[in-house]
């Protein structure tokens, strides 16, 4: 399985970035719900995005995170 995941994120590079859109150079996976949240392990919950976008979200909510953007 982590094999699958390390193809899907090497695959992903230069790719747009799921929230700024920018390419990623090294896409990192997102959990969009947070799991100390309640988030699920789910695929429909996880995006790649890029390292820059996947820091500063960290573990707030999409919504949230999105809010403070503003």
């Amino acid at each position: 399985m982590r094999d699958v995941r390390r193809a899907a994120s090497v695959a992903a590079i230069g790719k747009p970035c799921a929230y700024c859109g920018n390419p990623m150079a090294a896409p990192t996976r997102d959990h969009i719900h947070p799991r100390w949240r309640g988030g699920t392990l789910e695929e429909g919950n996880k995006v790649l995005a890029c390292k820059r976008c996947n820091s500063d979200k960290g573990s707030k909510s999409l919504a949230s995170w999105l809010y403070r953007l503003r």
